[in-house]
């Protein structure tokens, strides 16, 4: 018996529950419900379900509306339905809402309870692996399509992981939003700048004036990333997060649509608010005068989450403030943290302690820039053709 995975007999009669948890004693790890709410409440308590058996009428919650939750916030779940009633009617409506993955009649003999249940276990791990090995892939592709935006324009590397730690932070208080799809909205979200003109990028990050065209490309690049994204397996949530990052809350901005407050995906509206907050801050500390500039700006941003950032993040700042200082006693003299390496043994992870010049002293990466693998690769060959110094100091890791 596995006991990481769990099974969920949910029945609006206590002792139908207890007869059938008898039933499966021994042989599985079995949870109970009695009706659809406390069912629900199984979702949320970290438990892997990996089959939940579920009465067809019940009052309150049907078991048509428990499953089709199951169905929406725990998918690698196997949904099965008892019931004493299987009309044709009753299947269907179960099939299209819930996606059943099968049927049982009141009364269930042992036998064919457990038959059906060790089928929905087999079915469940066959989901799981499915799920863990597209998300691998999808991974592995994301951040292969990170590292290209990355040497395009190297800031983003560091400007997207200043965004991810402060989302960390706020992300047990956004309801519904999980963590592969948050950070992954967030290496993305720069996608569409690959394809705006170097030049008009670089004065647009400058605040130069720019011709209308030049605007309107600039405004419709998060529309091209979405596109990008579209219609890659998993990735519509993310897409969507993408194509409406600049979207004021009041509707105002790209796209130009007609979605406004909460119709705007709640990961687009926190990177608003961040990408806003990131630009005011720069490489200062956050602090409540640089949060008090978004507040004035009526209308751009959602309320709620700017009282999150408020309560969560300035405070989470300047706890962070005071254990660099700890650390930074703890570490010694400023430079005891130092070390130079040569080109070839750079690698993925590093972080420049200074800024990175080619021979000509333009800027390529900025100090605190955490390497990809990609940018490690041009650096290299930037070096065998001479345009760079061969040592680099980067922070010690140990």
């Amino acid at each position: 018996m596995n006991t990481d995975e769990k099974i969920l007999l949910v029945d609006d009669e206590e002792r139908l529950l207890t007869s059938l948890s008898r039933q499966l004693r021994g042989k599985f790890d079995v949870l109970t419900a009695i009706g659809g709410e406390q069912a629900l409440e199984a979702l949320v308590n970290g438990d892997e379900i990996a089959v939940v058996v579920c009465d067809m009428r019940m009052p309150g919650m049907t078991g048509v509306e428990v499953l089709a939750e199951f169905s929406k916030k725990s998918p690698t779940t196997t949904r099965i339905m008892l019931t004493g009633n299987a009309s044709q009617d009753c299947a269907v409506e179960a099939i299209n809402q819930s996606h059943v993955f099968g049927f049982l009649n009141k009364p269930c003999t042992a036998d064919a309870l457990i038959e059906s249940i060790e089928e929905g276990m087999a079915h469940h791990r066959l989901l799981v692996r499915e799920k863990n090995l597209l998300e691998t892939s999808l991974a592995g592709s994301i951040k292969l399509l990170s590292d290209v935006v990355s040497l395009t324009d190297p800031s983003t590397t560091t400007n997207s992981r200043k965004i991810n730690n402060w989302a960390n932070v706020l992300l047990p208080h956004l309801p519904g939003v999980t963590r592969w799809e948050l950070d992954f909205t967030i290496m993305l979200a720069p996608l569409g700048q690959m394809f705006v003109p170097a030049n008009v990028l670089a004065r647009h990050k400058k605040g130069a004036s720019l011709s209308q065209q030049e605007k309107e490309t600039i405004a419709e690049a998060p529309g091209v990333g979405s596109r990008l994204l579209r219609n890659i397996p998993r990735m519509e949530t993310i897409s969507q997060a993408i194509l409406y990052q600049n979207k004021n809350f009041d509707g105002s901005g790209f796209p130009n649509d007609s979605a406004q407050g909460d119709n705007i995906p709640l990961i687009a509206r926190l990177l608003r608010i961040l990408n806003a907050f990131l630009e005011i801050v720069g490489n200062d500390e956050p602090s409540m005068g640089h949060l008090n500039k978004l507040y004035m700006r009526e209308g751009w941003f959602d309320p709620q989450i700017l009282d999150l950032v408020r309560q969560h993040l300035l405070v989470h700042d300047a706890a962070s403030d005071e254990q660099t200082d700890a650390e930074m006693e703890e570490d010694g003299p400023i430079g005891a943290g130092i070390e130079t390496v040569r080109t070839s043994t750079l690698r993925e992870g590093h972080e420049l302690w200074s800024d990175l010049n080619n021979t000509d002293g333009a800027l390529l990466l900025s100090a605190g820039t955490i390497l990809t693998q990609a940018q490690v690769e041009k650096i290299r060959s930037m070096s065998e053709l001479g345009k760079l110094h061969d040592t680099y100091e980067i922070k010690n890791a140990n």
